[in-house]
């Protein structure tokens, strides 16, 4: 039952990725070998950069994404996915259980919002918007 609900967590996080704005994040646009990292959830083999393609497809279709706006999504993206991927590390150090989890992963959703309104149409962000409150009913957008 635990898996079952980390997988969709895992799941609905890679639909709606989001980013953490810290100081602790590295900054992902310009080392190549953070691409290169695992990601932590999956044991196929998996690498952030195989995750930050994946999302940047699926938003891009979803939000109809223009060929301007996608280098800017690409960078908002890979910080969110760094931001889990590092959060998740110390999560599983510190003790990682279902809600700590939800709360890192309400916090990348909510971060990536507010970064994504700056290179989205207002149309676009109302789509983003309301799935953000539809899978995180618990954020402040």
């Amino acid at each position: 039952m635990k898996r079952t609900r980390l997988i969709f967590t895992l799941a609905t996080l890679l639909m709606v990725m989001g980013t953490v704005a810290s100081a602790q994040t590295k900054n992902p646009t310009t080392s190549a070998s953070v691409e290169n990292e695992k990601f932590v959830f999956l044991n196929n083999g998996a690498t952030v950069g195989m995750i930050i393609k994946s999302v940047l497809k699926a938003d891009r279709q979803r939000l109809k994404l223009t060929d301007q706006q996608l280098p800017k999504a690409r960078v908002v993206i890979t910080n969110a996915v760094v931001a889990y991927n590092d959060g998740v590390k110390q999560l599983k150090k510190a003790g990682m259980n279902q809600k700590k989890l939800r709360t890192l992963a309400v916090g990348v959703e909510t971060d990536k919002v507010h970064n994504y309104k700056a290179i989205l149409t207002p149309q676009q962000y109302a789509i983003l918007a309301a799935q953000q409150m539809k899978m995180y009913p618990e954020s402040k957008l």
